[in-house]
């Protein structure tokens, strides 16, 4: 599928530049950083790219390829806030070899994954209603 590098990139800008613009507003504005926050920062970018997959596709795109974009893009989720974090921070490590640690690590990622799919259905649809 062509359009799964141009997906990947888009996802990945989304993913870091809304997490700095977050970072930002919890430091000045004291906004609450939670494990809830994180998994909308992390889903809501798959409207957009749902959006961009439909619209750009040169073919209707199958159940095959939203799973496939979906994995992509929680791939990418799971290497910038796991393992990337993992490899350079010990406390990650720590967090990720303590069993009460681990357990918390899988329910963000199993509900990130709900959400991304969610948002990625909605994109979807966005499209499919722009179309008409």
């Amino acid at each position: 599928m062509q359009l799964m590098p141009m997906l990947a990139l888009r996802y990945l800008a989304w993913l870091l530049v809304l997490r700095v613009i977050f970072g930002i507003l919890v430091q000045l504005a004291g906004l609450p950083n939670s494990m809830a926050t994180a998994v909308i920062l992390a889903a809501a970018p798959l409207a957009d790219i749902g959006y961009q997959a439909a619209r750009k596709s040169n073919r209707k795109l199958r159940v095959a390829d939203w799973s496939l974009i979906w994995g992509m893009c929680l791939g990418i989720f799971a290497c910038v806030q796991i393992i990337l974090p993992a490899i350079i921070l010990a406390p990650m490590r720590a967090i990720l070899a303590d069993p009460a640690g681990l357990q918390q690590t899988l329910l963000v990622l199993l509900s990130t994954g709900a959400m991304m799919a969610l948002f990625l259905w909605i994109g979807r649809r966005a499209m499919r209603g722009a179309a008409r």
